[in-house]
Order: structure tokens, then sequence, then C-alpha cells
């Protein structure tokens, strides 16, 4: 059996996971993230709206 290359960075704290988005929202988010932002942008988002729901 053939052995899986690891990256050679360390994501053992994350999860990638796949979502879609609507056509009209994505590009909202990614006209507000600018360019190579968008993860970032779309976890900072997430986190900002858990925090304002304690």
């Amino acid at each position: 059996m053939q052995e899986k290359k690891k990256p050679n960075f360390d994501r053992t704290k994350s999860t990638m996971k796949n979502i879609r988005f609507e056509d009209e929202l994505l590009e909202q988010i990614e006209k507000a993230a600018g360019k190579g932002n968008f993860s970032k942008w779309v976890k900072e988002a997430c986190a900002r709206r858990l925090k304002n729901n304690d």
C-alpha cells in the first residue's frame, strides 16, 4: 500500500470543510475580502459572529 504524502506544513489543529455560497453572497465576500484573503475574511467573520452571540 502506498503511503500518503504529508504536506510540509503543520495543519494538525485545523480541518478543511467544503461550503457552498450563493453566487451573489460569494461575489460580495470576495469584493470585501480582497485578493488572496477569502479564507481569512470568512474565518474572522465567523469568529466575530460567535463572539457577538455570547
